[in-house]
Order: C-alpha cells, then sequence, then structure tokens
C-alpha cells in the first residue's frame, strides 16, 4: 500500500510547469494534496476491491458513506493541493519540461477531472487484489477520525518517509530493524 501510494507522485507529476527546482511542498500542501485525493483513491479501490471484499464486510457496507465523508471538503482542499503537485512535478518531472508547462496552463475545471482520473487509475493498476482485505482494514480502523485527521496523518507518514529517504536511512519498523 505504501508503495501505491508513492507511485502517484510521478503520475501527478503530468500536471506540473516547471518552477524552481529547490521548491518543495509544505507539510500544509502535503495534506491538501492528499485530502483532495481522498475520494479518488477510495473510488479506485471500490473500484478494484468490489469482486474481493466481503458482500457484508466493512467497506461494502459502509462504502457510501465513506465515499461522502472522503469527499465532503475535498474540493476545498484544490488549491493548495494544486501547488502541492506542481512542486513535486517540479522535483520528479525530468525532462519534459514542455509537456509538464502544456498541464500546468490548462485551466483547473479541464486539469482537475484528468488529475482525479490518474488518482483512480494509478490505484486500479497498482493495488493487487491480495491486498484488498489489508486496506480494507485500515479504513475500519482510520475511519472513526475526521477525514482531516486522515489527511494529516498520511501526509506526516509522507514526509517521515521523504526525510528517511532525504537522509538515506531506510525507514524502520519501530524495533530499529528496517522494514
Amino acid at each position: 500500500m505504501t508503495k501505491m501510494l508513492f507511485r502517484l507522485a510521478p503520475v501527478l507529476a503530468l500536471v506540473a510547469a516547471p518552477l524552481s527546482a529547490q521548491a518543495e511542498p509544505t507539510p500544509r500542501q502535503i495534506e491538501a494534496a492528499t485530502r483532495y485525493a481522498l475520494p479518488h483513491l477510495f473510488e479506485g479501490f471500490v473500484a478494484t476491491c468490489s469482486d474481493t471484499l466481503a458482500s457484508d464486510g466493512y467497506v461494502m457496507a459502509q462504502g457510501d458513506r465513506l465515499g461522502a465523508k472522503f469527499a465532503q471538503g475535498a474540493d476545498d482542499a484544490w488549491p493548495e493541493a494544486k501547488q502541492a503537485l506542481l512542486k513535486i512535478a517540479t522535483q520528479r518531472g525530468g525532462d519534459d519540461a514542455d509537456g509538464l508547462a502544456m498541464f500546468a496552463q490548462l485551466p483547473d475545471e479541464n486539469l482537475r477531472p484528468l488529475v482525479d482520473g490518474l488518482l483512480f487509475a494509478v490505484v486500479a493498476s497498482e493495488l493487487k487484489q491480495a491486498q484488498c482485505q489489508d486496506v480494507e482494514r485500515g479504513l475500519a480502523l482510520l475511519d472513526p477520525l475526521p477525514v482531516e485527521n486522515i489527511a494529516g496523518f498520511a501526509a506526516f507518514l509522507f514526509e517521515m518517509v521523504g526525510d528517511d529517504d532525504a537522509k538515506g536511512t531506510p525507514a524502520t519498523n519501530g524495533s530499529g530493524a528496517a522494514g
């Protein structure tokens, strides 16, 4: 699941324009990007896993409510989410600055559906059906939290992994051992 989440960053790079190479998304922008992405990630999860999950399981029983919960307020996160995506894409955009600039010039009403579809497609293509029950369990554990806390926690995890990557140290499993 973690690997799948981190694979989203290069896909989101398609929406970027060249910015300063030193541009780093702020924690608030990462949280906004996560907040904006939640409903689309959830839709991709449901589309991928609906055949695998028990019909009386948590997501099938709570899916409509969870989808509405994740969607409520997500649109408000778009302006900061877009800034985070622009900065991430600058870092990971590679040599295709002209192609990235073209996407960045799209008006939001055209760009957002593209980003939404990419988020959905990445989950649908990267999530393995063997992971569906684990993700369902994670959703059940996180569901009592307000959606802002879920997004904040996910952003915190991204920051921690990013800090470890920058330092060249592997993330640990709590015992000091990599894992």
